[in-house]
């Protein structure tokens, strides 16, 4: 499940940076698999990857929302530490649209990853 939420946000996200900062018409396949690849790249990078996969892991509260502001929260976290370590790579008003939608991106992906672990996985006794 884990693995899916974060190919979905990287995806979702690839989308937003193509909006954001622009593609090639005439290869808009191949550039929305280029961001979403660099974004799941900055996610190992960034050690995204490794926090959430362990959040998931010991999160085993029945309830679907408190793992979402969960990984919403580490997505803000990381994003800062992925824009603080190359530098400052996006402007102010782009920065401040990826948090928003990126954390929407994240708490959604999260949300939609926790109701189908609901169904799949019987509530402990």
């Amino acid at each position: 499940m884990w693995v899916g939420e974060i190919s979905l946000e990287a995806l979702v996200i690839g989308l937003l940076l193509i909006g954001l900062l622009g593609y090639d018409r005439q290869a808009f396949g191949g550039g929305w698999l280029t961001y979403a690849a660099a974004i799941a790249y900055m996610f190992f990078a960034t050690g995204y990857l490794i926090t959430t996969v362990i959040s998931r892991i010991a999160w085993r509260e029945r309830r679907l929302w408190p793992y979402s502001v969960v990984a919403t929260a580490l997505f803000l976290i990381h994003f800062e530490v992925l824009n603080g370590g190359v530098g400052g790579a996006f402007d102010i008003r782009d920065r401040m649209r990826i948090r928003l939608v990126g954390a929407c991106i994240a708490f959604a992906c999260t949300l939609a990853g926790s109701l189908v672990l609901r169904k799949w996985v019987p509530p402990h006794t």
